[in-house]
This record gives C-alpha cells, structure tokens and sequence, in this order.
C-alpha cells in the first residue's frame, strides 16, 4: 500500500524530485510568478495531458532534457555561425507530437519568457468568434476558451488529447488557407510565425479573415535558433510594424519579452503584440 506522502505527491512534484535542471529552473523563477494562480491552473493541465498520454514523470524529465542539450548545441551551432539549424542542414531532431507538447508545457513552467506569454493571452479580451493557428498542447485554448462563444482551431498535428478536452471547439487537422473571411474577432498566432517560410502570407490571410476592428494577437522570435525554427525576425521591428501597417493593421500594443536563461553571446528574444484591422 503506498504511503500518504507518496499518495500526495503531483506530477510536478514528481518531476522536481527527479531533475536537478528543473528544480534548478524552478528555484530561479521569480516568487510572483511560483505564486501566482495562473501557475497552479499550467501545472494541473500539464498533469491532465501527461496522464491522458501515458506520460511518466520520469518519461517527461527524459523528453525535456533530451530537448534542451540539442538545443544548446544548436545554440552553439548559431553563435559560430549566425545560422539556424534549418540552415545548417539539421532537421533530423525525432520527437512525436507528445513529446514536443510536454516540452512546450514544461517550458512554460520553467521560463519566465514563455510565462509572460501566456500571462498576456490569459488577459487578452472577450470577443464572439475566434481563431486559433497552431495548437501545440492546447494551454491558449485552455487559458482562453471561456472568452468566446465560438472558436475554430487549425494545425497540422493536433493529439487526441485536444479533441477530448476541447470537445465544444471546431478542430481541424489542416493547414488554415483563409477558409472564413470577414468572420473572426480574434485570431491567435502564438509562437507561430517563425515557424514559416513566410509569415506575411499568413498575415495577410488573417487580416482577410478578421473583421472590421478584429485583433490578432501574436508573437515573433528573433534569434531563438530551435531545429523548426524557419523565420527569424530581425531585432528591430521597425520594418515588421511598417510592413503590419501597409497590410492595413495598427499596433495597439507591443512587448518586448528577453530570455534571460542562456549564458551565451545571443540575446533570444520574443515580441507579443496585439493589433487591430483598420
């Protein structure tokens, strides 16, 4: 019979007594952030996506690290060679869609920059119809799903996680090409673009799909050298948000967000925005 204090223990507990990076990660992080309610809400629904999957604590800790060395090489690979791996002909890095999913979930629990994130789209406003552009585990959903009484969501690759918590939400496995125009108030584009070989293509979709005064909310990434990675915006964005406005958006709110985890020479950095169609 298992004792109390094992019977007691949650999966994130699991994973500290487990991983010398994360309990590292983890003490690093900020108090207001370990405290915050937001952060209870992250950690219950990375326990429900990794129990739904079969997903151990142990299975998790050897997923993320396994993740986080190749990343570092390739961080490397970028500061010698201002390349990213795409670049360099390395696109052979094998993770599933689970695998990938609780790497981005951990991620969030560990980094203050992929927090800050979800702590803009869980403010973001209450709006009819929405549209979602690349799922991952489905925490935007999660974080959001309250705020609208109809959203569509699209990706590729979407787990059968998704379909069973988000059993309300139209969810379809394909690329979104503009299937509804002049119907949206609020499209999400988080952590997406960069994963494109031209993200102002999608752009331009999207602005076709909003309606009047509709808002996207995004973000973009610039020196963030990850094996999927095809688009890395420059640090100024300048030229971004001149190119946002001749496609007929205004910027209603911008924010710099640093990764200040990485003791190397490159500054990755995020930028959310939120910007409305004229």
């Amino acid at each position: 019979m298992e004792s109390t204090s094992t019977m007691n223990k949650t999966f994130f507990s699991e994973l500290l007594e487990l991983s010398r990076l994360l309990t590292v990660l983890y003490d690093n992080l900020p108090d207001e952030i370990k405290s915050d309610k937001l952060y209870v809400k992250i950690e219950s629904y990375l326990e429900k996506y990794a129990r739904f999957n079969e997903i151990s604590p142990e299975k998790a800790v050897e997923i993320y690290t396994d993740f986080i060395m190749s990343f570092n090489k390739h961080c490397k690979l970028f500061t010698k060679t201002g390349k990213y791996p795409v670049e360099n002909g390395l696109t052979n890095f094998s993770i599933s869609r689970e695998e990938y999913d609780i790497v981005l979930l951990l991620s969030v629990l560990f980094t203050p920059h992929r927090y800050r994130i979800m702590q803009l789209l869980e403010q973001s406003k209450p709006a009819e119809k929405a549209l979602f552009i690349g799922l991952g585990p489905g925490l935007e959903l999660f974080l959001t799903r309250t705020k609208f009484k109809e959203i569509h969501a699209y990706d590729l690759s979407v787990n059968k996680f998704l379909s069973t918590e988000f059993s309300g939400i139209h969810i379809n496995m394909e690329l979104y090409s503009g299937q509804n125009s002049n119907y949206f108030d609020s499209i999400y584009l988080i952590e997406l673009l960069e994963h494109l070989q031209d993200p102002y293509e999608l752009l331009d979709i999207c602005f076709k799909s909003l309606i009047k005064g509709g808002k996207i909310y995004l973000t973009t990434a610039t020196d963030i050298p990850q094996f999927d990675h095809l688009y890395n915006f420059p640090k100024d964005h300048a030229k971004f948000e001149e190119q946002l406005k001749q496609m007929g958006f205004l910027v209603l709110y911008k924010e710099l967000i640093q990764h200040n985890y990485l003791t190397m020479e490159i500054k990755p950095i995020n930028h959310f925005y939120i910007i409305e169609k004229n």
